[in-house]
């Protein structure tokens, strides 16, 4: 009989992570890899639906179920026979998880080296999954097919339905050999989405990111099976198989510009992408919109090993926000001082001056206002949320915000009350209200507070106080979730018929 009050005690009492770990390993290896990955995803699955009941991190219960579904399991099982109950191995699993993220959530807050913007960073890139909606996972995919193939040997795209059929089964949650040939045997090189679990060891999780050994992977194969954790949001891995591999580097710059033009157009109809100035200068995204004149500047550089401990974070930290926000807000600054320093503005569709042709011609008298937006790939954390903290004097009028938040303020904006709302939005996200900063790093809880009663409470500058946003300021996109869900449906269904 398994003595499960004595092991919820005993977990609890736990002082350090290896010892939780080395529990887990006694504890996981007496049932089989069948039991155990029934168990995490269920778990997992429950976490995705009921947000209120679980607020554990998904991210922290994926990762620890690959590290566990991994152990072999004890040969002397077959001579003792253990009566588990499912319901009370769920609750150990997520007594696991939570008593793992105290101890490491503890141990970095005693670290010195950390300062406060930092250890918020650290807990938003190690606990959390960017926000990315699985709508927005199948068009990105769209405009990677070819990455997608040279890297994985298949299109992601044109078999995603398959792959959400992988992640969001609640049958066969450890997919034994003969299943998985008989209904995903068609899919040529599928298995380049898989680990070798025999090659995987504990140690990972401990000694490095895990991240890093799961990049490009869906899930771990064993010989007699597949395990998958059921959660559309590890179709990250498989992104940045894609944009963090040296077959992306020259490629994916433009095809980010590209999906921002179609993200952008959405709601806008004069843009004019990849245009130059007199001197040749490139602006990557130009828009009119009535009496105002926004210039989009598009980065795709990755943001990740930000959190080596000591002066090497602040180094590497700042290295990347030099290298793409300054870059993005020095490019958008300067498409504004050429429109203010000319009476007419005119831009070219190349930077050669021998053929160009003009393709956009702005009178500087017409007092446009001008906005600018640099638009990340990547989630820069609070370097994207308040990056106007770390910019000089002239850039601060920019907003920094990541591709997929863009894509969804405007979508709700325009729900609103049209697209001026969102033009409210930004000229709000560009007056410096420094005190308000989300628990996340989260630009999307940023517009839900701004979209709330308690708009225009603002804590005064010199108090030293800050709001702190939670969660709960994103529900505003429950609406956009729903839509694109159904967005997906219709899609997917059209092409599978």
């Amino acid at each position: 009989m398994v003595e499960y009050k004595r092991m919820r005690e005993e977990i609890r009492k736990f002082k350090n992570i290896n010892d939780v770990i080395r529990f887990a390993k006694v504890h996981y290896s007496k049932s089989t890899r069948s039991y155990r990955a029934k168990i995490f995803n269920e778990v997992i699955q429950n976490r995705q639906v009921n947000l209120e009941r679980f607020e554990f991190s998904l991210r922290l219960s994926i990762e620890l179920s690959c590290i566990f579904i991994s152990y072999k399991t004890n040969f002397m099982r077959r001579f003792i026979k253990y009566k588990f109950s499912l319901a009370e191995e769920k609750e150990i699993f997520i007594i696991i998880v939570e008593k793992i993220y105290e101890l490491e959530w503890s141990k970095q807050l005693d670290n010195n080296e950390f300062e406060k913007n930092d250890f918020r960073r650290y807990l938003a890139y190690k606990y959390d999954y960017p926000y990315i909606h699985i709508y927005e996972y199948f068009r990105l995919f769209k405009y990677f097919e070819e990455l997608s193939e040279d890297t994985y040997g298949l299109s992601i795209c044109r078999n995603f339905y398959e792959l959400i059929i992988l992640l969001a089964s609640k049958e066969n949650l450890y997919i034994a050999n003969n299943i998985f040939k008989k209904e995903f045997g068609n899919i040529k090189n599928l298995e380049n989405l898989f680990l070798d679990g025999y090659k995987l060891e504990e140690s990972v999780f401990i000694e490095d990111n895990l991240r890093t050994v799961f990049k490009g992977k869906l899930g771990i194969k064993f010989t007699d099976g597949l395990f998958v954790p059921r959660a559309y949001h590890i179709l990250e891995n498989i992104f940045r198989g894609i944009i963090e591999s040296e077959k992306s580097k020259d490629k994916k710059g433009e095809i980010l510009e590209a999906y921002s033009k179609d993200i952008i157009g959405e709601f806008f109809k004069d843009i004019y992408p990849t245009s130059y100035d007199n001197k040749g200068n490139e602006q990557d995204l130009i828009i009119e919109f009535e009496d105002k004149i926004l210039f989009v500047e598009c980065k795709s550089q990755n943001f990740k090993s930000i959190f080596i401990e000591g002066k090497d974070a602040t180094q590497t930290r700042e290295k990347h926000f030099k290298e793409v926000i300054v870059k993005a807000c020095e490019q958008c600054q300067r498409g504004k001082e050429y429109l203010l320093n000319n009476k007419i503005a005119i831009y070219y569709n190349s930077n050669k001056k021998k053929g160009r042709k003009k393709v956009l011609e702005v009178n500087s008298r017409n007092n446009k206002k001008i906005f600018k937006i640099a638009v990340v790939l990547d989630e820069y954390l609070d370097l994207a949320e308040l990056s106007n903290r770390y910019l000089e004097d002239k850039y601060q009028d920019t907003w920094v915000v990541n591709i997929f938040a863009l894509h969804k303020i405007l979508w709700i904006s325009n729900r609103i009350n049209g697209i001026n709302t969102f033009f409210e939005y930004l000229e709000y996200r560009t007056q410096n209200n420094l005190g308000i900063e989300s628990i996340h790093c989260d630009e999307l809880a940023q517009f839900g507070y701004w979209i709330s009663p308690n708009y225009h409470i603002y804590p005064q500058l010199g108090m030293n106080i800050n709001i702190v946003l939670n969660n709960g300021f994103t529900n505003i996109f429950d609406e956009y979730d729903s839509y694109f869900y159904k967005e997906l449906e219709k899609e997917l269904g059209a092409s599978n018929k």
